[in-house]
């Protein structure tokens, strides 16, 4: 409520009325520069929390940055000017976060490239994706006699992989021609995979078409398409498909043929979902049998044991993709009177794909690369796994377990850990580089054992007792979490904090590496207190500030204060705690030098702080 005077008023009045107000204007001044406190803000106390989590905002312009953020000892990554620009440049954090990241990704995309494979083995690997292809696509023609039949064969082709994402059966109907040589048509179609479609980047149709005694081969690459999510970029050495992923299609492909029936003499239409990840058979599920004409009448017939093959023929090249994804098969199923079982053949197949959603492309590159390694050689794969360790392959992992959604981790007693897996892949790398380091040495391997397991190899790999030990080691980590961390991991981490700020920052990586204590590295949220806050990262971007040695001192006084008065605190008044400490110094986060043109010393800082924080917390001194 308001009240204003209406009316004439006389020259005197307005005078004194103007001079009030300068007055109280240099008041608030006064205040603000005194407390450190900005303009336009709201009384000690009781400004409202800044969180520490990152949101998703750009990193601010260049223009914000002081003028010597370069490599120069008086550099700043604070932004010069603007009431809110360290708002901004914190908003920038996550940007870097990312970026990082994606530079972790990317360097081990490279090593797994590289490691054992050199130019000639690139080329090997050509070839062995050439002839794999090859020898599916004879198989497949080798049921046709009809003459004018069509088989149009689509994939997606990328460095020598080739990935199928469609194929499509046109029967014509005409009279049986006669053998064709299958060595022959081998050799063509190699000849094409290797001189002219293996060379090129993007869509492929292959179509053969049956003549009376060959295939006459033709291939289209002028079809505009996008990049499929599962197409792959690493041709494999390997030939033929592995044993346990062609029986566990055969075993499939009995179930699919004996739980369909064909009218006697009559005709039907079979639909089919298969669920693949990687090279791996998920589940199927028989969408729908439509008869398409009727028969004389009779006990409807099962297909016969041939079909069967020709379904996982069929299948078999499409488990040459990425990640989860769903194919779609049309299956053509007719009885003839006097025969035993009814005929079959694939029609059509295709992969279907949801929605896209953007996300981190990298990952697939780098789960091809690791899933490359163990491809050709499972020992090596391995082995070059373990070097790494889940801990410099957090990126992989973290995206491995979102991508499985947390439906797999649903376990009772985890709180924590589901919280934080629920978050972005950069943020979840993060959060288990740290959070892993809590467990044992027996503990980890036996967490990178099996995690290694499922992404390789797929859920369905582990046994039972497997399953119930990555289950009990979550509900390990969700304790561990929780738990005080020991002077040991403090220094570890300190150690990898620093590490990770010089990736965030690397124009202040000499000075760093030349000053050393002189410019320590704050956590905004001491370590003493992470296992309050069990689903974030201690070591995060946002939680991290470097600045000078002195200033340090001064922080470490007021939290030392703090640690007297609330000797068991709640996640709550240490991030108060931290909101005031921060709103203080500021200024000195992230500089090497002092902060030009302000008004206030650190001395003044850490009292008006400690002001603040008597107020917070009754009884601190």
């Amino acid at each position: 409520m308001f009240t204003c005077l209406v009316g004439p008023r006389v020259a005197g009045v307005r005078q004194h009325a103007a001079w009030t107000v300068l007055a109280l204007v240099a008041l608030v001044f006064q205040v603000g520069c005194a407390t450190g406190a900005p303009l336009g803000g709201r009384p000690l106390g009781s400004y409202p929390y800044r969180p520490l989590k990152p949101q998703r905002f750009h990193e601010p312009p260049p223009e914000l940055l002081t003028p010597g953020s370069g490599d120069s000892a008086g550099g700043s990554l604070v932004p010069a000017r603007g009431p809110n620009a360290m708002i901004r440049f914190e908003e920038g954090v996550r940007e870097r976060e990312r970026r990082v990241e994606e530079a972790r990704a990317e360097a081990l995309v490279l090593a797994a490239r590289r490691e054992g494979r050199g130019p000639d083995a690139d080329e090997a690997a050509r070839e062995a994706e050439a002839d794999r292809a090859a020898a599916r696509l004879v198989g497949q023609c080798s049921g046709v006699e009809e003459v004018g039949t069509v088989l149009a064969f689509t994939f997606w082709v990328e460095d020598g992989a080739l990935t199928p994402v469609g194929y499509q059966e046109e029967r014509r109907g005409e009279r049986a021609g006669r053998p064709v040589e299958a060595e022959k048509l081998a050799r063509v179609l190699r000849h094409v995979f290797t001189e002219y479609v293996g060379r090129r980047t993007g869509e492929v149709v292959l179509r053969l078409r049956r003549e009376e005694s060959q295939w006459a081969v033709d291939y289209d690459a002028t079809r505009p398409a996008t990049r499929p999510p599962e197409a792959r970029t690493l041709a494999v050495r390997t030939q033929g498909t592995p044993a346990d992923t062609f029986l566990a299609f055969q075993e499939a492909a009995g179930k699919w043929t004996r739980a369909v029936q064909v009218p006697a003499g009559g005709a039907a239409q079979v639909e089919l979902e298969v669920r693949l990840e990687d090279g791996r058979l998920g589940g199927w599920e028989l969408k729908e049998v439509r008869r398409t004409r009727e028969g004389p009448g009779g006990s409807p017939r099962r297909l016969s044991s041939e079909v069967a093959g020709h379904l996982v023929q069929s299948l078999l090249p499409f488990t040459e993709g990425l990640g989860p994804r769903t194919v779609h098969l049309v299956l053509r199923a007719e009885h003839r009177l006097g025969e035993e079982g009814a005929r079959g053949r694939v029609e059509s197949v295709q992969v279907v794909r949801p929605p896209y959603v953007p996300g981190p492309s990298w990952y697939l590159s780098m789960h091809e690369a690791i899933l490359l390694r163990w491809r050709e050689n499972v020992v090596e794969g391995s082995a070059w796994l373990a070097q790494r360790g889940v801990e410099e392959l957090a990126v992989w992992c973290a995206m491995g377990i979102i991508a499985k959604g947390l439906g797999f981790f649903a376990t009772e007693g985890l709180e924590w850990v589901t919280r934080a897996l629920g978050r972005d892949p950069e943020v979840v790398a993060g959060w288990l580089r740290t959070s892993l380091k809590r467990l044992s040495t027996e503990e980890r391997a036996a967490f990178e054992q099996l995690w290694q397991k499922v992404a390789l190899e797929g859920e369905q790999a582990l046994s039972r007792s497997e399953r119930k030990a990555l289950r009990g080691l979550f509900v390990r980590l969700e304790e561990a979490i929780q738990e005080p961390l020991d002077d040991d991991l403090k220094r570890t981490l300190r150690k990898e904090a620093r590490a990770y700020y010089v990736e965030l920052y690397p124009q202040f990586a000499k000075i760093l590496d030349e000053q050393g204590r002189m410019l320590p590295l704050h956590h905004r949220r001491p370590l003493q207190y992470a296992h309050l806050f069990p689903d974030e990262n201690i070591n995060a971007a946002e939680n991290l500030a470097v600045l000078q040695n002195y200033i340090h001192k001064e922080i470490n006084v007021l939290w030392g204060r703090f640690r007297k008065a609330r000797p068991n605190p709640t996640a709550d008044e240490v991030r108060r705690a931290a909101e005031i400490i921060d709103r203080q110094f500021e200024p000195w986060y992230h500089r090497v030098d002092e902060p030009p043109g302000l008004l206030k010393t650190a001395e003044q800082a850490r009292e008006a702080a400690l002001r603040e924080l008597k107020i917070r917390f009754p009884g601190l001194e």
